[in-house]
């Protein structure tokens, strides 16, 4: 029977040799791994959670990067007006789906372009946003989406005034391009953080009592069991308590604030209320007019990012989910007292 020479030189080498071949074979298989006849060369996995370049003038610059192995998908496209909304709008610029506005661009390789790239160490926002990129970063792979693919655009907002009440229930008969607005200061319900005009933000005439979440359920209304009553819940009632004096003039202190301290009095059964919650004859009166309060908040809200059709030939998928930048800025409205 025939025998190897496990010590043998020329043995050691011919083994070794088919081992090579082995490897790149097994090597290549992994690279051009088959998904229903599509080759992937690239997964994305980054964490969606994107970053903005604020410094540029004309442009934005939205990127997501990773480690290891370093990565950085990046959307360029102009900064004007149009865009500017794509992060603060809240008027729907081509359709609205429920409480998200969805705009599109085209790339187009020039104004709009989205890149994926590879570089030789990990990356900062600075690295990014920097002008003159660092003299240690170097660029390893640079890949370009082609003219005609479309980056979708949706910014999306659960209540536009931070009232606690969703904005789908303040767009009133008329929706969104005819909104309601309940106290005919000139501010729509949905963006007036006191849709009563009564100087009492709309969040603190809510029924926080109740479990289901709902602020539309149950809501408070004060008076409803009251002689001079009526069925209007209090954020949409100028005189909470129905004893006849407006809830904005039951203010005592002339701060524009019915709730503050100074206001509370002894009702009825001895319990100690705000003022314009009392129909109890020792609270009846009212006060001089100090004027409206002014609507001033911060919004929350989120913008994602979905590229259809990019055709970069690194990865080999007609979407890419980019993913969500998130996003705060202040709100300053002011009503009309005419």
């Amino acid at each position: 029977m025939q025998r190897y020479n496990f010590t043998n030189p020329l043995f050691l080498f011919k083994i070794e040799t088919m081992m090579r071949r082995f490897f790149i074979c097994f090597s290549l298989l992994s690279l051009f791994t088959c998904d229903d006849g599509d080759i992937i060369t690239v997964e994305l996995e980054f964490d969606q959670d994107l970053e903005r370049c604020e410094d540029f003038e004309d442009s934005y610059v939205i990127f997501d990067t990773r480690e290891d192995p370093n990565e950085a998908l990046i959307l360029i496209f102009p900064r004007d007006e149009t865009t500017d909304e794509y992060f603060t709008n809240d008027t729907p610029a081509e359709e609205i789906d429920g409480n998200s506005i969805i705009n599109s661009l085209t790339i187009d390789e020039s104004a709009i372009r989205f890149i994926y790239r590879t570089y030789n160490r990990a990356l900062t926002a600075d690295d990014i946003c920097s002008i003159l990129p660092p003299s240690n970063l170097n660029i390893i792979e640079d890949y370009e989406a082609d003219a005609g693919g479309t980056v979708q655009v949706t910014f999306s907002f659960l209540d536009d005034d931070n009232d606690d009440v969703p904005s789908i229930y303040e767009y009133g008969p008329g929706g969104i391009d005819e909104p309601q607005d309940s106290d005919d200061d000139g501010i729509p319900d949905y963006l007036d953080q006191d849709d009563d005009n009564d100087n009492v933000l709309t969040k603190d005439e809510l029924n926080d009592d109740d479990d289901d979440d709902d602020p539309m359920t149950n809501p408070l209304n004060t008076d409803a069991n009251l002689p001079n009553g009526d069925d209007i819940p209090d954020y949409l009632d100028n005189d909470d308590d129905g004893d006849g004096f407006p809830t904005r003039l039951e203010d005592e202190t002339e701060s524009q604030n019915p709730r503050d301290l100074e206001n509370f009095v002894i009702d009825t059964g001895g319990i100690e209320v705000y003022r314009y919650l009392s129909n109890d004859a020792n609270a009846m009166e009212s006060f001089p007019d100090s004027g409206f309060i002014f609507n001033t908040y911060t919004r929350s809200a989120t913008t994602r990012f979905e590229i259809l059709n990019a055709g970069l030939e690194i990865i080999n998928s007609t979407y890419i989910d980019m993913g969500t930048f998130e996003d705060s800025f202040d709100i300053n409205n002011e009503p009309d007292e005419d």
